[in-house]
């Protein structure tokens, strides 16, 4: 029912946009919602560094959560900028935890959203060698890579 209600809403937006582009879902868990943006206009709907993409993703979360709980995480996805991105900060974060024990020194990111900050802090986590944390505000906060202080590491 609530991945039915947020497939509507985004196939309303595509429709009401113009572009020619499609709305599924994918499989998921009971908690989480995962749709996808595809076809030839679909990477219209990633905007400027993702922003159009996190701004229907946050529309959606308001619209299927208004009143509900347990909150259900909804997951939009445009011409497959999501899961590059992931692929790319993966990367970028293993390189920053090679440069952090080649040196010694903490090494800290641009600033992220959200997002981008939890992909950075699940991927090291499984790293014993470095440790993590975020500090600033938003929308300036950033994420901090240390050597660990854990004897086990």
């Amino acid at each position: 029912m609530v991945a039915e209600q947020a497939l509507e809403h985004l196939r309303g937006i595509v429709a009401g946009s113009g572009l020619q582009a499609d709305v599924s879902a994918g499989g998921q868990p009971l908690d989480e919602i995962s749709v996808e943006i595809t076809g030839p206009d679909a990477s219209y709907f990633v905007g400027p560094h993702g922003q159009c993409l996190d701004s229907l993703q946050y529309l959606l979360n308001l619209i299927v959560n208004k009143g509900r709980e347990p909150r259900v995480r909804v997951s939009v996805d445009a011409d497959k900028h999501r899961a590059r991105r992931i692929q790319t900060l993966t990367k970028f974060a293993h390189q920053l935890a090679d440069q952090v024990i080649s040196n010694g020194q903490e090494a800290v990111t641009d600033p992220m959203n959200p997002m981008e900050r939890r992909i950075i802090h699940t991927v090291l986590a499984e790293r014993k060698d470095v440790q993590t944390y975020s500090e600033g505000d938003e929308p300036g906060r950033y994420v901090v890579v240390c050597p660990s202080t854990d004897d086990n590491g």
